[in-house]
């Protein structure tokens, strides 16, 4: 892990967008096919800004959820509202950028908009960076879970409001 892990990402919306694009690919996959809301994004970027969370979660099993995480650290969840809240703006603006870029098609349908991951199996080979792979599992790992759970329960595992 790097040692300007939330600096180096709060000031490039192209690095949360790629890693964006791995939470929404591995949703889908779980989802069977669905995509991930808006809020979903939102709530993965105060996660993934977050040294400490990124570190527990990239080594945790796909088949674990968030009440595991809590269970097991709870104070991964302090201040994640704050977080969370911190974070809109470089989530926007790296959902702006994955659109562009043509990472993610957004998708409407009722309530908040939703935006899939478009292309293949991996990144680009431009857009790919070894250096991100603990947060690359980690927004995997979110994917995965967010796609097995009502956002409502997590939500409420995770306390925060939206």
């Amino acid at each position: 892990m790097r040692d300007d892990h939330e600096e180096l990402l709060a000031r490039n919306p192209a690095l949360l967008s790629r890693c964006f694009w791995h939470l929404a690919r591995k949703y889908g996959e779980t989802a069977e096919g669905r995509a991930p809301g808006l809020p979903i994004f939102l709530v993965s970027a105060g996660l993934l800004f977050h040294r400490d969370t990124v570190d527990k979660i990239h080594r945790m099993n796909f088949d674990s959820r968030f009440l595991k995480v809590v269970a097991e650290r709870p104070d991964l969840i302090g201040g994640l509202q704050s977080r969370v809240e911190g974070a809109f703006s470089a989530s926007l603006s790296a959902l702006q950028v994955g659109v562009t870029a043509g990472l993610f098609q957004r998708d409407g349908g009722k309530g908040f908009p939703a935006f899939r991951a478009l292309g293949g199996v991996d990144l680009p080979v431009a857009l790919r960076d070894a250096s991100l792979a603990e947060m690359i599992a980690a927004a995997r790992r979110l994917g995965a879970w967010f796609a097995l759970e009502p956002f409502e329960v997590i939500q409420r595992q995770l306390v925060i409001e939206f």
